[in-house]
C-alpha cells in the first residue's frame, strides 16, 4: 500500500512539474518594411523558440485568461484568445496524427496617428489548482480544485496553484521607462528594449507583489535567459542570481530571446497570497518577457 501511494504521488508530482517544465511567451515580430510599421504576434507553449506546441495539446495544455494591448496611455484592448478545449486530431494516420493549430496569431497593424511610446502585450494564464489527497477509505485522489472546494479528505498529499503570465513590448519612436504594477510576479526592463544589440548588457528589476526578490537559501530566485539563436539547441541557458530585486544578462546573439522566472511562494495566513489560505499550500508563478536583439 504504501508503495502505491508513493508512486500514485510521483505520478502528480511529475504531474504538475511537466506543467511547470512549460513556458508561456509572447512572440512579437515588428516590420518596418511600410509605413506605418506592424508587429505579428502569437503565444507560444512549451520549451522552444518561437512555436513548441499548441496551446491546447492534449499532452499539456494551458488555458489563457486574459491576452491584451494596452497603449502608452493604459488603455487595454483586447487580443483573440486561442480555444481552451483540449485539441482533438483532425486526422489520423498509422504514422502520425494532424491537431488544427490555434497560436492566436493576429496582426498589430499601427496608425499615422497612433500614440507615441511603448505598447505592452501581455498574457495571463487561468489558475490551476491541484489537489493530491486521500479520502477516508484511503484511496489516492486528484482534483483540479482547491481544497476547501474537495469533499472526503483524509489526508492532504499535495496542494499548489500554478499560474503563469508574458510579456513582451512594441516602441514606437521612443522607448519610455515601464512601471511596475505591483502584482503577481514581474520582470521589468530596465534597459531599451527596442535597441538591443549583440554584447549589450540587459538590466532587470524583478518583484513579487511590488517587492524585490531576493537569492536566499529559502528561496534561490533567478532569471534564466535563453534564444532559438544561442543555448536553446544545446539545453543550455544563461542565468542570473536576483539579488535586491536586480539581475542583468549580456546578450550573446541576434534573434528572439526570452527571459523567465519561476518563484515558489508558501501560503500562509498573513503572507503576501493571503487570500489562498486554505485553499493551497504552495503557489507557483511563472513570468517571462521575450523581446529581439540586433546584429
Amino acid at each position: 500500500m504504501k508503495k502505491m501511494k508513493k508512486a500514485f504521488l510521483a505520478t502528480v508530482i511529475l504531474g504538475v512539474n511537466t506543467l511547470l517544465a512549460h513556458s508561456l511567451w509572447i512572440n512579437s515580430f515588428e516590420s518596418f518594411s511600410h509605413k506605418p510599421s506592424h508587429a505579428i504576434v502569437s503565444l507560444g507553449w512549451g520549451h522552444s523558440l518561437p512555436i513548441d506546441d499548441i496551446l491546447n495539446s492534449p499532452n499539456g495544455r494551458i488555458v489563457i485568461e486574459d491576452f491584451s494591448l494596452i497603449n502608452p496611455k493604459g488603455e487595454k484592448t483586447q487580443l483573440k484568445i486561442p480555444s481552451s478545449e483540449t485539441a482533438k486530431a483532425s486526422k489520423t494516420t498509422k504514422d502520425f496524427d494532424l491537431y488544427d493549430a490555434d497560436i492566436a496569431l493576429q496582426k498589430i497593424a499601427l496608425k499615422k496617428e497612433s500614440i507615441k511610446g511603448v505598447y505592452t502585450v501581455q498574457a495571463n494564464s487561468k489558475p490551476t489548482f491541484y489537489t493530491s489527497y486521500l479520502d477516508s477509505k484511503n484511496r489516492q485522489r486528484l482534483k483540479l480544485k482547491p481544497k476547501n472546494e474537495v469533499k472526503d479528505i483524509k489526508k492532504i498529499l499535495m496542494s499548489v496553484r500554478y499560474q503563469a503570465n508574458a510579456k513582451s513590448y512594441l516602441t514606437l519612436d521612443k522607448w519610455t521607462e515601464q512601471k511596475a504594477t505591483n502584482k503577481g510576479l514581474e520582470i521589468i526592463p530596465k534597459t531599451d528594449l527596442s535597441n538591443v544589440r549583440v554584447g549589450d548588457f540587459v538590466e532587470f528589476e524583478v518583484l513579487f507583489m511590488g517587492k524585490p526578490l531576493n537569492a536566499s537559501p529559502s528561496s534561490m530566485d533567478y532569471i534564466k535567459a535563453a534564444s532559438n539563436t544561442f543555448g536553446q539547441k544545446e539545453g543550455f541557458a544563461l542565468m542570473s542570481s536576483i539579488v535586491d530585486g536586480k539581475a542583468q544578462i549580456r546578450v550573446q546573439s541576434a534573434g528572439q530571446w526570452i527571459v523567465s522566472c519561476n518563484h515558489k511562494t508558501t501560503i500562509t495566513k498573513d503572507g503576501p497570497l493571503k487570500e489562498l489560505y486554505n485553499k493551497v499550500n504552495y503557489s507557483f508563478i511563472a513570468s517571462s518577457l521575450t523581446f529581439n536583439v540586433k546584429e
